[in-house]
Order: structure tokens, then sequence, then C-alpha cells
């Protein structure tokens, strides 16, 4: 990047301090409860399918979320690009990459301070952080990429200011960890988190997407991206035994997803569906925890909001949607009982249900 391009990037990271979020609703002085805890999980590159050659006695954990959660295997990436950055960008903003909707960020590397997902998109793009800590109550971000710096600066030293109720400050994030360890990470966000739950935390996985473009996305029995994917399954596990401690057990649910799944016999991720490169696009999306129906299917809950794409990959403008990982920063606010992120479309009538009684008409 040349000086001009340096210069012209610090003007506009001058004038993204002076975006503001749409208003919002007047928030509440406390959560309705009976959902005070949110736990927002990706899980870098995932592919539904390895569970299907792990089998119960090697995921135990991911069978449970399946078992005693509502779930799908069947989920989406944003239809037009499967890949780290935007697809969790997509996650937090509940938007698709593209489109005047769209939240904008293409780029899968962080160009560095002072670039946010705001200046390229050239106005504020809220996140399910700004409306929970615009509420009042508290977020954090835990991640094992150092390109997640990206997410913590739009939403943290650059984000908007508060537009309701009592200021609560810019910054949208209380708690922020990047750590390539993973499992310091997650032992760090467990001892916090049991310490001093907060309202809407997001966690982020990267061994099975580490290895996979290591050693390719291999199903085969005893392959290094299969253990990889049971090492999750273990981080898992520890974060479901958190859950299930008391007090948390009846106030908190996990919702465990994936930015993107891996091309079998490839070390990528490519989703170009017209030439049949699909795989990447297919992800699982699990909910599990208070008020969430155990053992169902979630097209089977959403038979009015939502479609099975079977093996499609439908765009954006299709009536009924399949379940995408966009879905997921409105769901938790639907499930707090809090309002959709400003300017989203995706779940932003939080009519996904994962209850067979809508958690929120």
């Amino acid at each position: 990047m040349n000086r001009n391009e340096l210069s012209s990037l610090a003007l506009l990271s001058v004038l993204a301090g002076c975006f503001s979020p749409p208003l919002q609703p007047t928030p509440p002085l406390e959560l309705p409860g009976p959902v005070l805890h949110v736990i927002l999980v990706s899980v870098d590159g995932l592919r539904p399918d390895a569970f299907d050659v792990l089998g119960p006695e090697q995921a135990p954990h991911f069978f449970r979320l399946r078992s005693e959660g509502a779930s799908t295997a069947n989920a989406r990436t944003d239809p037009k690009l499967a890949s780290t950055l935007p697809d969790h960008t997509s996650q937090l903003t509940s938007r698709p990459v593209f489109g005047s909707e769209g939240h904008g960020w293409i780029l899968n590397t962080d160009p560095g301070s002072p670039s946010t997902i705001h200046i390229l998109k050239g106005e504020y793009v809220p996140s399910v952080f700004d409306v929970v800590h615009d509420s009042g109550f508290s977020t954090a971000l835990y991640a094992s990429k150092d390109k997640f710096e990206l997410l913590a600066r739009s939403w943290g030293r650059f984000g908007a200011e508060d537009p309701t109720g009592i200021d609560n400050g810019h910054n949208k994030l209380d708690a922020v960890l990047i750590e390539g360890d993973v499992n310091a990470l997650v032992q760090t966000f467990l001892e916090d988190f049991g310490a001093s739950p907060v309202t809407c935390a997001f966690l982020h996985l990267r061994e099975p997407d580490s290895t996979g473009h290591d050693s390719g996305w291999d199903l085969s029995p005893g392959s290094d991206y299969l253990e990889a994917v049971r090492a999750v399954d273990r981080a898992v596990g520890a974060l479901m035994a958190l859950v299930e401690s008391s007090p948390l057990r009846d106030s908190t649910v996990l919702i465990v997803t994936a930015d993107h799944a891996g091309d079998l016999g490839t070390d990528g991720h490519i989703l170009l569906p017209d030439v049949g490169l699909y795989e990447s696009g297919i992800i699982p999306f699990y909910v599990w925890g208070v008020t969430v129906t155990p053992g169902a299917d979630l097209y089977a809950l959403n038979t009015t909001t939502r479609a099975d794409p079977g093996r499609t990959i439908p765009p954006m403008s299709r009536p009924l949607q399949p379940i995408r990982n966009g879905d997921a920063g409105n769901l938790a606010l639907q499930l707090l009982g809090l309002p959709p992120i400003p300017g989203s479309t995706i779940n932003a009538r939080h009519d996904l249900s994962v209850t067979r009684a809508l958690l929120s008409p």
C-alpha cells in the first residue's frame, strides 16, 4: 500500500468515527429471560459430514448437540463467498456479503489499523455487539486468528456512539482476546465466562480450517482433519459442561456454526456452484440450551420461514431462505429478547424458531 493510499485510509478512519447507526428502540432495563447469556461458537472450516465418519464415540459432544438441541447439517454460508472474514462478518451483522444491504467486506485479510468494516462499506455497519452493548449489557470476542483484529477494531475503538437510552460508550466489546493457541484460548474463555458470564460472547476455533489448509479436507479415518474436528469436539464438551454448571444451566444457550467448510481432496474452500464447487458452502448449525427443543430439526421447526436447500446454493433473493450462518447474530438477540441488528436482513424478523413455539413473533 503506497503513501497516498495510507493517507486516504487514515482520512476514511476519521470519517468512520462520524458514522452513526440507525436509531434503535429504547433498550430494556433488564432482559426478559429465561435466556440471559448466549455463546456463539464458530468452528472455522467445519464440514458437517465429518461427524458421519467420526460417529458418537469419537465426537460425543457434537452428537449431544444434535440429540439435545435443535440443529441441521445442511445450513449455508453466504451464497457467493465462503471465506473466513466475510462470513464471520455475516454471522455478527446478520447481513450478506454483497449488495446494497450487504456488509461489503470481501477481503480475507486484515489490512491493519485503521481499516474497519465501516470504511470499506462507506457507512457504519452495526453488529450483534452494538445491540447488546447499547442496551446496557456485556459482550466479548475471543478469536484464534490474528485477522480477527479487524472485527475487534471495527466494534471496539471504532464503534459508533450509543444511540439509545443511557450512553454506554462507543466501544461495543467489553472483553477481547486473540490467541493462536486454541487450547489456551478456550481455557481462558472458560475461566473468564465462568467467573463473570457476559450476555453475548463470540468464540472462534480455528483448528479444522488450519488443518484443512495444511493437510487437506480429508475424511479418511484417522486423518489430520478428523483429528482437528475431534479436538474441537472436546472444546465444545468443555463449553457444554460450563453451561450445565449452576446457575448457567437455566439461563444460557450455545449456538455453534461455521464460517465455511472445505472441498474434499483439496486444501482450499472455493464456492463456485455454477461449475460444481459447492461443498465449502454447506455447514452445520446447532442450538443447545435452555428453551431449545431437544432433538429438533431446524427445517422442521421452520417450515413457513425456511426451506431445506437440498444440495443447492440458493441466492439471497429466494423467498424461503435456507438456514445460514448469518442467522446467528440475530438469533442470539432473539433468544435474549433484544431487538434485531439495525440494517440486518438475515433473520431480521426474528423468525428462526428453535422451539416448537416461536420465541419472538
